[in-house]
Protein backbone atom coordinates (compact mmCIF):
# COMPACT_ATOMS: atom_id res chain seq x y z
CA UNK A 1 0.00 0.00 0.00
CA UNK A 2 2.77 2.21 0.92
CA UNK A 3 4.71 1.94 -2.48
CA UNK A 4 1.15 2.49 -4.20
CA UNK A 5 1.09 5.89 -2.36
CA UNK A 6 4.38 6.53 -3.18
CA UNK A 7 4.19 5.92 -7.23
CA UNK A 8 0.60 7.73 -6.83
CA UNK A 9 2.14 10.65 -5.14
CA UNK A 10 5.13 11.27 -7.19
CA UNK A 11 3.59 10.37 -10.45
CA UNK A 12 0.95 13.40 -9.81
CA UNK A 13 3.17 15.49 -8.77
CA UNK A 14 5.91 15.23 -11.47
CA UNK A 15 3.03 15.38 -14.04
CA UNK A 16 2.58 18.68 -12.68
CA UNK A 17 5.85 19.86 -12.82
CA UNK A 18 5.92 19.22 -16.68
CA UNK A 19 2.59 20.67 -17.27
CA UNK A 20 3.63 23.94 -15.00
CA UNK A 21 0.18 24.20 -13.11
CA UNK A 22 -0.93 22.52 -9.71
CA UNK A 23 -4.17 20.60 -11.37
CA UNK A 24 -3.42 16.83 -11.30
CA UNK A 25 -1.75 17.56 -7.66
CA UNK A 26 -4.57 19.54 -6.35
CA UNK A 27 -7.03 16.72 -7.40
CA UNK A 28 -4.93 14.10 -5.56
CA UNK A 29 -5.13 15.62 -2.79
CA UNK A 30 -8.56 16.30 -2.99
CA UNK A 31 -8.45 12.54 -1.35
CA UNK A 32 -6.47 13.11 1.82
CA UNK A 33 -8.07 16.44 2.72
CA UNK A 34 -11.02 14.20 3.53
CA UNK A 35 -11.19 13.34 7.02
CA UNK A 36 -13.01 10.15 6.42
CA UNK A 37 -10.59 8.68 4.21
CA UNK A 38 -7.81 10.34 5.13
CA UNK A 39 -4.69 8.77 6.98
CA UNK A 40 -1.10 10.06 8.33
CA UNK A 41 1.20 7.88 5.78
CA UNK A 42 -0.44 9.35 2.39
CA UNK A 43 -0.96 12.71 4.53
CA UNK A 44 2.98 12.73 5.25
CA UNK A 45 3.75 11.70 1.63
CA UNK A 46 1.59 14.64 -0.03
CA UNK A 47 3.27 16.85 2.03
CA UNK A 48 7.00 16.01 1.63
CA UNK A 49 5.93 15.95 -2.04
CA UNK A 50 4.64 19.22 -1.80
CA UNK A 51 7.20 20.76 0.14
CA UNK A 52 9.72 19.16 -2.57
CA UNK A 53 7.57 21.06 -5.35
CA UNK A 54 8.00 24.31 -3.26
CA UNK A 55 11.56 23.96 -2.43
CA UNK A 56 12.63 24.14 -6.10
CA UNK A 57 9.85 25.70 -8.13
CA UNK A 58 8.58 29.52 -8.85
CA UNK A 59 9.79 30.84 -5.05
CA UNK A 60 13.28 29.67 -5.38
CA UNK A 61 13.39 30.18 -9.40
CA UNK A 62 12.13 34.18 -8.05
CA UNK A 63 14.46 34.00 -5.17
CA UNK A 64 17.51 32.75 -7.54
CA UNK A 65 16.89 35.66 -9.97
CA UNK A 66 17.09 38.30 -7.36
CA UNK A 67 20.18 36.51 -5.92
CA UNK A 68 21.77 36.39 -9.40
CA UNK A 69 22.33 32.52 -8.84
CA UNK A 70 20.18 32.90 -11.69
CA UNK A 71 19.14 34.45 -14.67
CA UNK A 72 15.72 34.61 -16.36
CA UNK A 73 15.51 35.55 -20.38
CA UNK A 74 13.34 36.91 -22.73
CA UNK A 75 12.38 33.59 -23.98
CA UNK A 76 9.49 33.88 -20.97
CA UNK A 77 8.50 34.86 -18.39
CA UNK A 78 11.71 35.06 -16.05
CA UNK A 79 12.96 37.96 -18.27
CA UNK A 80 10.09 40.09 -16.35
CA UNK A 81 11.43 39.00 -12.95
CA UNK A 82 15.16 39.84 -13.76
CA UNK A 83 13.62 43.01 -14.62
CA UNK A 84 11.68 42.88 -10.81
CA UNK A 85 8.37 43.09 -12.32
CA UNK A 86 6.59 40.69 -10.36
CA UNK A 87 2.67 40.46 -10.50
CA UNK A 88 0.24 39.22 -7.76
CA UNK A 89 -1.24 36.82 -10.73
CA UNK A 90 2.68 35.57 -10.96
CA UNK A 91 2.47 33.79 -7.37
CA UNK A 92 -0.92 32.33 -6.98
CA UNK A 93 0.47 28.85 -7.76
CA UNK A 94 3.23 29.26 -5.27
CA UNK A 95 0.41 30.37 -2.76
CA UNK A 96 -2.00 28.04 -3.40
CA UNK A 97 0.54 24.87 -3.15
CA UNK A 98 1.66 26.19 0.54
CA UNK A 99 -1.93 26.69 1.94
CA UNK A 100 -4.01 24.20 -0.04
CA UNK A 101 -1.92 20.96 -0.22
CA UNK A 102 1.38 20.98 2.14
CA UNK A 103 -0.51 23.25 5.35
CA UNK A 104 -4.26 22.04 4.77
CA UNK A 105 -2.62 18.46 5.00
CA UNK A 106 -0.52 19.27 7.99
CA UNK A 107 -3.33 20.68 9.44
CA UNK A 108 -5.47 17.69 9.19
CA UNK A 109 -2.92 15.36 10.22
CA UNK A 110 -2.62 17.86 13.95
CA UNK A 111 -6.52 17.94 13.86
CA UNK A 112 -7.27 13.91 13.61
CA UNK A 113 -4.43 11.77 14.18
CA UNK A 114 -1.87 13.75 17.04
CA UNK A 115 -3.08 11.07 19.29
CA UNK A 116 -2.18 7.88 18.49
CA UNK A 117 0.13 8.79 15.92
CA UNK A 118 2.86 10.88 17.53
CA UNK A 119 5.89 10.34 15.12
CA UNK A 120 3.99 11.48 12.12
CA UNK A 121 2.39 14.00 13.54
CA UNK A 122 6.22 15.52 14.91
CA UNK A 123 7.34 14.60 10.98
CA UNK A 124 4.04 16.79 9.79
CA UNK A 125 4.56 19.87 12.33
CA UNK A 126 8.23 20.24 11.04
CA UNK A 127 6.69 20.27 7.77
CA UNK A 128 4.49 22.80 8.82
CA UNK A 129 7.09 24.90 10.14
CA UNK A 130 9.31 24.92 7.47
CA UNK A 131 6.56 25.69 4.90
CA UNK A 132 5.17 28.58 7.19
CA UNK A 133 8.70 29.74 7.02
CA UNK A 134 8.62 29.62 3.15
CA UNK A 135 5.17 31.64 3.36
CA UNK A 136 6.23 34.31 5.45
CA UNK A 137 9.71 35.16 4.56
CA UNK A 138 8.67 35.72 0.93
CA UNK A 139 4.57 37.38 1.87
CA UNK A 140 5.45 38.89 5.40
CA UNK A 141 2.13 39.22 7.22
CA UNK A 142 0.15 35.60 6.35
CA UNK A 143 -3.10 33.72 7.65
CA UNK A 144 -2.62 31.01 10.01
CA UNK A 145 -4.82 30.78 13.23
CA UNK A 146 -7.43 31.15 10.83
CA UNK A 147 -6.19 29.80 7.77
CA UNK A 148 -8.15 26.10 7.92
CA UNK A 149 -11.49 27.30 9.06
CA UNK A 150 -12.98 27.29 5.85
CA UNK A 151 -15.52 24.12 6.63
CA UNK A 152 -16.89 25.82 9.36
CA UNK A 153 -17.61 28.75 6.99
CA UNK A 154 -14.86 31.06 7.60
CA UNK A 155 -13.74 32.48 3.96
CA UNK A 156 -11.87 34.95 4.87
CA UNK A 157 -9.10 33.99 7.56
CA UNK A 158 -7.39 36.80 9.27
CA UNK A 159 -3.97 37.47 8.47
CA UNK A 160 -1.25 36.95 11.20
CA UNK A 161 1.55 38.78 12.06
CA UNK A 162 5.04 38.08 10.74
CA UNK A 163 6.10 38.17 14.10
CA UNK A 164 3.16 35.80 15.53
CA UNK A 165 3.78 33.08 12.51
CA UNK A 166 7.65 32.96 14.13
CA UNK A 167 6.35 32.74 17.55
CA UNK A 168 3.85 30.01 15.89
CA UNK A 169 6.93 28.14 13.84
CA UNK A 170 9.00 27.89 17.15
CA UNK A 171 5.56 26.18 18.91
CA UNK A 172 5.55 24.42 16.24
CA UNK A 173 9.01 23.03 16.37
CA UNK A 174 9.20 22.62 20.28
CA UNK A 175 5.69 20.53 19.68
CA UNK A 176 7.55 18.45 17.02
CA UNK A 177 10.30 17.59 19.19
CA UNK A 178 8.38 16.42 21.85
CA UNK A 179 6.29 14.40 19.45
CA UNK A 180 9.57 12.82 17.58
CA UNK A 181 10.75 11.57 21.19
CA UNK A 182 7.94 9.73 22.44
CA UNK A 183 8.39 5.60 22.08
CA UNK A 184 7.64 3.64 19.26
CA UNK A 185 4.59 1.80 21.21
CA UNK A 186 3.27 4.79 21.43
CA UNK A 187 2.27 5.12 17.95
CA UNK A 188 -0.45 2.71 16.16
CA UNK A 189 1.47 2.75 12.77
CA UNK A 190 5.41 4.12 12.44
CA UNK A 191 5.99 6.48 9.26
CA UNK A 192 8.48 4.15 6.81
CA UNK A 193 8.43 4.26 3.18
CA UNK A 194 5.97 7.06 3.49
CA UNK A 195 8.63 9.03 4.41
CA UNK A 196 11.06 9.99 1.57
CA UNK A 197 13.38 11.79 3.51
CA UNK A 198 14.50 9.60 6.18
CA UNK A 199 12.17 6.23 5.99
CA UNK A 200 10.80 7.08 9.66
CA UNK A 201 14.11 7.69 11.19
CA UNK A 202 12.84 10.27 14.22
CA UNK A 203 16.70 10.94 15.40
CA UNK A 204 17.25 12.71 12.18
CA UNK A 205 14.06 14.41 12.20
CA UNK A 206 14.70 15.68 15.48
CA UNK A 207 17.81 17.21 14.40
CA UNK A 208 16.33 19.07 11.52
CA UNK A 209 13.59 20.11 13.64
CA UNK A 210 16.69 22.37 15.78
CA UNK A 211 18.33 23.35 12.47
CA UNK A 212 14.87 24.90 11.91
CA UNK A 213 14.79 26.54 15.41
CA UNK A 214 18.22 27.80 14.95
CA UNK A 215 17.96 28.84 11.56
CA UNK A 216 14.46 31.17 12.04
CA UNK A 217 16.35 32.36 15.60
CA UNK A 218 19.34 33.60 13.37
CA UNK A 219 16.69 35.40 11.11
CA UNK A 220 15.54 37.89 13.82
CA UNK A 221 19.45 39.52 14.28
CA UNK A 222 17.75 42.50 13.50
CA UNK A 223 14.77 42.72 15.47
CA UNK A 224 16.36 40.81 18.67
CA UNK A 225 19.75 42.08 18.55
CA UNK A 226 22.49 40.39 16.72
CA UNK A 227 23.90 38.81 20.20
CA UNK A 228 20.38 37.68 21.51
CA UNK A 229 19.65 35.85 18.23
CA UNK A 230 22.99 34.29 17.79
CA UNK A 231 22.93 32.82 21.35
CA UNK A 232 19.27 31.47 20.45
CA UNK A 233 20.87 29.89 17.19
CA UNK A 234 23.88 28.72 18.74
CA UNK A 235 21.73 26.84 21.63
CA UNK A 236 19.64 25.08 18.93
CA UNK A 237 22.77 24.33 16.78
CA UNK A 238 24.17 22.56 19.87
CA UNK A 239 21.13 20.36 20.47
CA UNK A 240 20.79 19.28 16.59
CA UNK A 241 23.99 17.77 17.08
CA UNK A 242 24.26 17.18 13.14
CA UNK A 243 27.30 15.80 12.04
CA UNK A 244 27.61 14.71 8.54
CA UNK A 245 25.59 14.98 5.47
CA UNK A 246 24.41 12.13 5.80
CA UNK A 247 22.15 13.89 8.33
CA UNK A 248 20.80 16.18 5.41
CA UNK A 249 17.40 16.69 4.51
CA UNK A 250 16.68 16.55 0.67
CA UNK A 251 14.41 16.61 -2.04
CA UNK A 252 13.43 13.31 -3.57
CA UNK A 253 13.46 12.15 -7.05
CA UNK A 254 13.49 8.88 -8.51
CA UNK A 255 14.80 10.51 -11.99
CA UNK A 256 11.96 7.85 -14.23
CA UNK A 257 9.22 8.75 -16.50
CA UNK A 258 7.29 11.42 -14.68
CA UNK A 259 9.33 11.79 -12.10
CA UNK A 260 12.36 14.44 -12.60
CA UNK A 261 13.91 16.40 -10.62
CA UNK A 262 12.25 19.70 -11.25
CA UNK A 263 15.16 21.91 -12.54
CA UNK A 264 15.83 19.13 -15.01
CA UNK A 265 12.03 19.18 -16.05
CA UNK A 266 12.04 22.86 -16.22
CA UNK A 267 15.22 23.55 -18.90
CA UNK A 268 13.65 20.51 -20.60
CA UNK A 269 10.08 21.76 -21.12
CA UNK A 270 11.04 25.78 -21.42
CA UNK A 271 14.58 25.53 -22.57
CA UNK A 272 15.96 28.95 -22.44
CA UNK A 273 14.03 30.63 -19.66
CA UNK A 274 16.47 30.49 -17.07
CA UNK A 275 20.44 30.33 -17.30
CA UNK A 276 23.04 30.98 -14.47
CA UNK A 277 23.98 34.27 -13.08
CA UNK A 278 27.35 35.95 -14.28
CA UNK A 279 28.12 37.04 -10.84
CA UNK A 280 27.58 33.59 -9.24
CA UNK A 281 29.69 31.86 -12.14
CA UNK A 282 32.49 34.67 -11.98
CA UNK A 283 32.84 33.94 -8.25
CA UNK A 284 33.55 30.17 -8.75
CA UNK A 285 35.79 30.80 -11.33
CA UNK A 286 37.84 33.63 -9.76
CA UNK A 287 38.06 31.30 -6.82
CA UNK A 288 39.22 27.72 -8.55
CA UNK A 289 35.86 27.09 -6.82
CA UNK A 290 35.89 22.46 -7.07
CA UNK A 291 32.58 22.81 -7.56
CA UNK A 292 32.21 24.92 -10.39
CA UNK A 293 31.55 22.31 -12.85
CA UNK A 294 28.87 20.64 -10.71
CA UNK A 295 27.04 23.51 -10.30
CA UNK A 296 27.37 25.11 -13.22
CA UNK A 297 27.06 22.88 -16.64
CA UNK A 298 29.03 24.69 -19.91
CA UNK A 299 27.63 26.90 -22.61
CA UNK A 300 26.64 25.15 -25.84
CA UNK A 301 28.15 27.48 -29.20
CA UNK A 302 26.01 28.24 -31.79
CA UNK A 303 25.32 24.99 -34.25
CA UNK A 304 28.74 25.44 -36.61
CA UNK A 305 31.03 27.18 -34.02
CA UNK A 306 34.47 26.62 -33.11
CA UNK A 307 34.81 28.27 -30.03
CA UNK A 308 34.59 25.62 -26.95
CA UNK A 309 32.10 24.87 -24.50
CA UNK A 310 32.82 27.79 -21.57
CA UNK A 311 31.45 28.77 -18.34
CA UNK A 312 29.47 31.64 -18.49
CA UNK A 313 26.46 33.25 -16.60
CA UNK A 314 24.05 36.80 -17.70
CA UNK A 315 24.52 40.04 -15.61
CA UNK A 316 21.95 41.52 -13.78
CA UNK A 317 21.06 43.61 -16.86
CA UNK A 318 21.21 40.73 -19.73
CA UNK A 319 17.74 39.26 -20.23
CA UNK A 320 18.87 38.75 -24.07
CA UNK A 321 21.70 35.99 -23.96
CA UNK A 322 20.51 32.43 -24.41
CA UNK A 323 24.28 30.72 -25.26
CA UNK A 324 24.65 31.20 -21.75
CA UNK A 325 25.22 28.32 -18.69
CA UNK A 326 22.19 26.44 -17.20
CA UNK A 327 22.37 24.88 -14.05
CA UNK A 328 24.99 21.78 -13.54
CA UNK A 329 24.59 18.60 -13.39
CA UNK A 330 24.64 17.94 -9.50
CA UNK A 331 21.36 19.97 -9.42
CA UNK A 332 19.42 19.37 -12.72
CA UNK A 333 19.87 16.37 -13.56
CA UNK A 334 16.99 14.09 -14.03
CA UNK A 335 17.47 12.21 -10.38
CA UNK A 336 19.06 15.04 -8.86
CA UNK A 337 17.98 15.96 -4.81
CA UNK A 338 18.73 19.29 -3.47
CA UNK A 339 19.24 20.09 0.09
CA UNK A 340 16.54 21.26 2.04
CA UNK A 341 18.22 21.67 5.57
CA UNK A 342 21.36 20.36 6.03
CA UNK A 343 24.49 19.47 7.88
CA UNK A 344 26.42 22.59 5.87
CA UNK A 345 23.51 25.18 7.01
CA UNK A 346 23.58 23.89 10.22
CA UNK A 347 27.45 24.44 10.36
CA UNK A 348 27.33 28.09 8.89
CA UNK A 349 24.56 29.23 11.49
CA UNK A 350 27.15 27.85 14.27
CA UNK A 351 30.36 30.17 12.34
CA UNK A 352 27.82 33.26 12.00
CA UNK A 353 26.51 32.70 15.30
CA UNK A 354 29.89 32.55 17.40
CA UNK A 355 31.22 35.30 14.99
CA UNK A 356 28.53 37.40 16.15
CA UNK A 357 29.61 36.06 19.76
CA UNK A 358 33.46 36.88 19.25
CA UNK A 359 34.10 33.41 19.62
CA UNK A 360 37.14 32.42 17.74
CA UNK A 361 36.08 28.82 16.93
CA UNK A 362 33.62 30.45 14.13
CA UNK A 363 36.58 29.84 12.16
CA UNK A 364 36.60 26.10 12.35
CA UNK A 365 32.37 25.92 12.12
CA UNK A 366 33.35 27.70 8.64
CA UNK A 367 35.69 25.36 7.88
CA UNK A 368 33.69 22.55 8.72
CA UNK A 369 30.97 23.94 6.88
CA UNK A 370 32.51 24.56 3.38
CA UNK A 371 33.86 20.76 3.61
CA UNK A 372 30.47 19.78 3.95
CA UNK A 373 29.59 21.58 0.90
CA UNK A 374 32.58 20.21 -1.31
CA UNK A 375 32.30 17.18 -0.46
CA UNK A 376 28.52 16.80 -0.73
CA UNK A 377 28.66 18.92 -4.17
CA UNK A 378 32.07 17.10 -5.58
CA UNK A 379 32.04 13.21 -3.63
CA UNK A 380 35.43 14.72 -2.41
CA UNK A 381 36.80 16.84 0.56
CA UNK A 382 38.14 20.64 -0.57
CA UNK A 383 42.05 20.35 -1.26
CA UNK A 384 43.92 22.29 2.12
CA UNK A 385 44.82 25.44 -0.41
CA UNK A 386 41.09 26.32 -1.28
CA UNK A 387 40.01 25.55 2.16
CA UNK A 388 42.42 28.02 3.73
CA UNK A 389 41.88 30.64 1.32
CA UNK A 390 38.37 30.28 1.40
CA UNK A 391 37.84 30.51 5.29
CA UNK A 392 40.92 33.15 5.54
CA UNK A 393 38.26 35.23 7.12
CA UNK A 394 35.61 34.49 9.17
CA UNK A 395 33.56 36.98 9.70
CA UNK A 396 30.00 37.61 9.29
CA UNK A 397 30.32 39.04 5.71
CA UNK A 398 32.72 36.03 4.34
CA UNK A 399 30.18 33.29 6.19
CA UNK A 400 27.13 35.04 4.16
CA UNK A 401 29.40 34.60 1.37
CA UNK A 402 30.51 30.84 1.62
CA UNK A 403 27.08 30.08 2.32
CA UNK A 404 25.60 32.07 -0.32
CA UNK A 405 27.85 29.43 -2.45
CA UNK A 406 27.21 26.23 -1.17
CA UNK A 407 23.38 27.23 -0.75
CA UNK A 408 22.58 27.18 -4.18
CA UNK A 409 18.98 26.87 -5.47
CA UNK A 410 17.65 27.24 -1.68
CA UNK A 411 16.19 30.37 -0.47
CA UNK A 412 18.55 31.10 2.51
CA UNK A 413 21.00 33.22 0.43
CA UNK A 414 17.86 35.66 -0.38
CA UNK A 415 16.92 35.57 3.38
CA UNK A 416 20.29 36.35 4.60
CA UNK A 417 20.55 38.76 1.94
CA UNK A 418 17.99 40.24 3.33
CA UNK A 419 18.86 39.92 6.30
CA UNK A 420 22.54 41.20 6.31
CA UNK A 421 23.42 42.98 2.80
CA UNK A 422 25.70 39.95 2.00
CA UNK A 423 26.93 39.12 -0.88
CA UNK A 424 27.12 42.54 -1.90
CA UNK A 425 24.79 42.70 -5.19
CA UNK A 426 24.61 45.36 -7.60
CA UNK A 427 20.69 45.17 -8.52
CA UNK A 428 19.64 45.40 -12.25
CA UNK A 429 19.92 48.75 -13.17
CA UNK A 430 17.81 48.49 -16.45
CA UNK A 431 15.19 47.47 -13.80
CA UNK A 432 11.53 49.48 -13.04
CA UNK A 433 12.81 49.60 -9.15
CA UNK A 434 16.44 49.46 -9.71
CA UNK A 435 16.76 47.79 -5.94
CA UNK A 436 16.46 44.21 -5.28
CA UNK A 437 12.51 43.20 -4.61
CA UNK A 438 12.80 42.45 -0.47
CA UNK A 439 9.26 40.77 -0.94
CA UNK A 440 6.30 39.05 -3.22
CA UNK A 441 3.05 40.56 -3.26
CA UNK A 442 0.08 39.46 -2.06
CA UNK A 443 -1.30 36.83 -4.50
CA UNK A 444 -4.48 38.33 -6.40
CA UNK A 445 -6.70 35.49 -5.55
CA UNK A 446 -6.07 36.48 -1.64
CA UNK A 447 -6.64 40.40 -2.56
CA UNK A 448 -9.78 39.41 -4.50
CA UNK A 449 -11.39 37.10 -2.26
CA UNK A 450 -10.62 37.34 1.39
CA UNK A 451 -11.26 40.41 3.01
CA UNK A 452 -9.44 40.05 5.64
CA UNK A 453 -6.30 39.77 3.27
CA UNK A 454 -3.13 42.16 4.14
CA UNK A 455 -2.28 43.53 0.90
CA UNK A 456 0.94 44.41 -0.07
CA UNK A 457 1.97 44.91 -3.84
CA UNK A 458 5.11 47.15 -3.55
CA UNK A 459 7.86 44.78 -3.60
CA UNK A 460 10.52 46.90 -2.17
CA UNK A 461 8.21 47.20 0.77
CA UNK A 462 10.41 45.14 3.55
CA UNK A 463 8.88 42.24 5.93
CA UNK A 464 9.14 42.47 9.47
CA UNK A 465 12.22 40.90 10.06
CA UNK A 466 14.03 42.94 7.08
CA UNK A 467 15.48 45.98 9.34
CA UNK A 468 17.80 48.38 8.58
Amino acid sequence: MKKYIKSIILAAFSISLLTGCQTELDDFNDNPNNPSTSNPSLLVAAMEVSTFQTHTSGLTRNAGIFTQHLAGTNVGQMGEIARYIVTEQDVNNEWNTLYQTTLMNGHILNRDFAKDYPWYNGIGQVLTALNLGYATDMWGDIPYDEAFLAAEGNKNPKYNTQQEIYERIQTLLDKAIVNLSQPEDSNEEIPEDADFIFNGDTEKWTKVAYVLKARFALRLTNVEGSTVAAQKALDYITKADMTANSDDANTYFPGTANSFNQWYAFNVSRANYLKVGKYFVDYLQNNNDPRLSFMIAKNIPPKGSTAPAIYIGNSAEDQASTGTSYIGPKYASANSSIGIVTFAEAKFIEAEAKARLGQPSAQVALQEAVTASVTKITGSAPSATFLGTATATFDVANIIQQKYLALFLTMEPYNDYRRTGFPALTPNKNSNTKLIPVRLPTPSDERQYNTNATVVSNVTTKVWWDKD
